[in-house]
This record gives structure tokens, C-alpha cells and sequence, in this order.
């Protein structure tokens, strides 16, 4: 079978036993994301400004004959990449499954008129998107807290469908040593899963290496890096490790 031929499968449904097992555990993450925006322990909770990558991939897109067009942000939380992006010409959709922030993205949204929709969406179950609607997406740092197998490969069916022919993808997340979220690993074990004992959310962190191959079936690599910085977390500064990939459809 051929790329071309793969790009226009339709999409494969989870079972129903899967779908209610991992509903279930996103009914209580849907309640600890909430506690977690309510305490503000992580940059996401509480700053306005977009994340310094997200800029950088604005500049990659506008480089790449995509100055406007769809885009589609993926686990938007408060939305400042949204604005971010809707303020760079862009019409945005976004994704998140904490009511209260898509509730304020639309509300801002409709009293400054902008091109934003927000959709409340766990992003395990399938997506309300049309094929090959959005020109690129992001995600930032959400993937990393789908921790069961399955779900994430529905997600990566799910963007590719998503995205246009050749259409772009940036993802970033914690890498498996990043100062904070490196140091819950159970040492020893080989296992990428942790959970973070502030938050009580589950994670898995990565290799660059194991990231690029995760999604090598459908994807390509346009730029792969592994950033470091610092970073508060909780109130405590700590030195941090990220994976930042821009992915492009095949």
C-alpha cells in the first residue's frame, strides 16, 4: 500500500471497552486539570504570553507559502497560543476538554470578534474535524498525558486525517530528563510513565529518538530539537528539557 492510498482510509473506532475505560479515567483528569489551573503551579495555568516554539513555528509556517489559513490547537488549556496564533492571521480552532477554558476562549472570542472556535474535546475519542481541513496544528505539551497505547495512535490517526496534504504539525513535550518531570521515573525499570505527584497526572516522556519514531508511519521531520532551560514549577525553579519536532504529513 502506498501513501497515497493510506491517506484516504477511514478512520479505525476504539471499542466501546477501550472508549469507556479511558472516559472514565479522563472524567477524573478532566477534575484534576481544573484543580491544576485553579492552583497555577504550572507556566500554562497562569501566563498570557505564547510559548516561545509556537512563535518560532508561526515564523516556520509564514516561510513555508502558509502566511494564513487553518490551524488547529491541541490542548489549548487557557488558549495563549490560540490568540497568539488568531493575532498572526490565522483562523484557529482549538481544542481542550476543561469546560471553563473553552467557555473563556469563546466568550473573549465572540466580544473581540475573533476567528477562534473553541471546542470542549477529549482528544482519545474522535475528533469533530473534517479530513483535510487545517493547514498545521500544535500541540504543547499534551500528548505526553495520553498514557494509554491505543489512544495515542487513534490521536495520531485523528491529526492525520486532520491535516491537509503535506500539511505541518509542531509538537512539544518533556523529554525523559527534564529536571522535573525526569525526576519521578522509576529508576532502573525502563519505563516512561510517571506521575506527577502535584498534579496527580499521568505522563509519558520521551527520547528525541523514540518521539521521531512514534510518529514515523505518517509523518516526516522537518526540524527535531531538544531544548534546554529554566523554568518555575510549582514555585521552585528547575532546570528543564524539551522536545521540540515539526512534523509534515507524508
Amino acid at each position: 500500500m502506498d501513501r497515497k492510498d493510506k491517506a484516504i482510509l477511514p478512520r479505525k473506532k476504539l471499542s466501546s471497552t477501550i472508549f469507556r475505560k479511558w472516559g472514565e479515567e479522563m472524567k477524573n483528569h478532566q477534575d484534576l486539570w481544573k484543580e491544576e489551573y485553579t492552583r497555577k503551579g504550572i507556566p500554562s495555568s497562569y501566563r498570557s504570553s505564547p510559548t516561545k516554539i509556537v512563535t518560532h513555528f508561526a515564523s516556520f509556517l509564514k516561510n513555508h507559502t502558509i502566511p494564513s489559513g487553518n490551524l488547529l490547537d491541541l490542548g489549548c488549556g487557557k488558549g495563549r497560543n490560540t490568540f497568539y496564533l488568531e493575532n498572526q492571521g490565522y483562523r484557529v480552532t482549538c481544542f481542550d476538554f476543561v469546560a471553563e477554558n473553552i467557555d473563556e476562549i469563546n466568550r473573549i472570542s465572540s466580544e473581540n470578534n475573533l476567528k477562534i472556535t473553541a471546542v470542549r474535546q477529549d482528544l482519545s475519542q474522535r475528533w469533530p474535524a473534517k479530513d483535510r481541513d487545517f493547514d498545521a496544528a500544535i500541540d504543547i505539551f499534551c500528548y505526553k498525558h495520553i498514557v494509554d497505547k491505543k489512544a495515542q495512535k487513534h490521536y495520531r490517526t485523528e491529526l492525520f486525517s486532520a491535516l491537509k496534504d503535506k500539511g505541518y504539525f509542531l509538537i512539544s513535550l518533556a523529554a525523559d530528563d527534564d529536571g522535573f518531570y525526569g525526576s519521578f521515573l522509576e529508576k532502573g525499570s525502563g519505563r516512561k510513565q510517571i506521575i506527577d505527584p502535584y498534579s496527580k497526572l499521568p505522563s509519558f516522556l520521551y527520547s528525541l529518538e523514540e518521539l521521531i519514531e512514534e510518529f514515523s508511519d505518517l509523518f516526516t521531520v522537518c526540524q527535531a530539537e531538544k531544548a534546554s532551560s529554566t523554568s518555575p514549577m510549582y514555585g521552585k525553579e528547575y532546570q528543564r528539557s524539551v522536545l521540540h519536532v515539526i512534523f509534515q504529513k507524508k
